[in-house]
């Protein structure tokens, strides 16, 4: 893997509909999306657990960070106002200090090695069984698995990612299927996820960019 490093040049700040971590808040990460962007200040959509807004401390510093033509950044922020007492409104956040873009190759995709329940709907029963990841992003994941796979088939996933995220319930669809070796999970196919439900979605993202963070700390000897 190749080393993380800070850029001189400052990176762009999240754009409007951008999903972003806030990490270093009480309870968190949590994940949120960029609701406006004007004069230093972030607009963010309150984040939600059970389907119930999260209450946030105002003054307290913390990272947003988020993805950029597939490079992770990050940048300091503080909440200066939150959602009325009612739970209409957002969050506004106080850009602090520059934005940090981080160079590492392949930066979306994170390189992890886990359980996948996967089921082809009206396939066999065993042509999906026993995958495991090679990597996992926001939008994808490629898999070893035991069989070949047709592309454009559907296939059902059960991401096992552990921890906070949990089991990650998954629609896909197979994008690409090559065979690699002999092994004993000779194929690799690549799978594009299709739409989920909003719960499985954040939590996916918080562990990809959780993923990109503990990687980014290891590679500096940081943790």
């Amino acid at each position: 893997m190749s080393a993380v490093l800070h850029t001189a040049d400052p990176a762009p700040l999240p754009e409007r509909g951008t999903r972003v971590l806030l990490d270093g808040l009480p309870g968190g990460p949590w994940t949120s999306v960029v609701e406006g962007l004007a004069a230093g200040m972030l607009t963010l959509d309150p984040p939600r657990l059970g389907g119930q807004l999260v209450p946030l401390p105002l003054g307290l510093r913390f990272v947003v960070a988020y993805t950029c033509r597939e490079i992770p950044c990050e940048v300091d922020a503080e909440l200066v106002s939150g959602p009325a007492t009612d739970g209409t409104g957002s969050y506004a956040a106080r850009v602090v200090g520059v934005s940090r873009r981080l160079q590492r190759r392949g930066a979306v995709r994170v390189p992890v090695h886990l359980i996948v329940q996967t089921h082809v709907p009206d396939g066999p029963e065993d042509v999906a069984a026993g995958a495991i990841t090679e990597n996992l992003s926001a939008g994808g994941a490629l898999l070893r698995v035991r069989t070949a796979i047709a592309v454009g088939a559907p296939l059902l996933t059960t991401v096992l990612c552990g921890g906070e995220a949990g089991a990650l319930h998954i629609e896909g669809r197979v994008v690409r299927c090559d065979r690699v070796d002999t092994g004993e999970r000779p194929f690799r196919i690549a799978i594009a996820f299709l739409d989920m439900a909003r719960d499985d979605e954040d939590r996916l993202v918080r562990f990809i960019f959780q993923r990109q963070r503990e990687m980014r700390r290891r590679a500096e000897g940081v943790g």
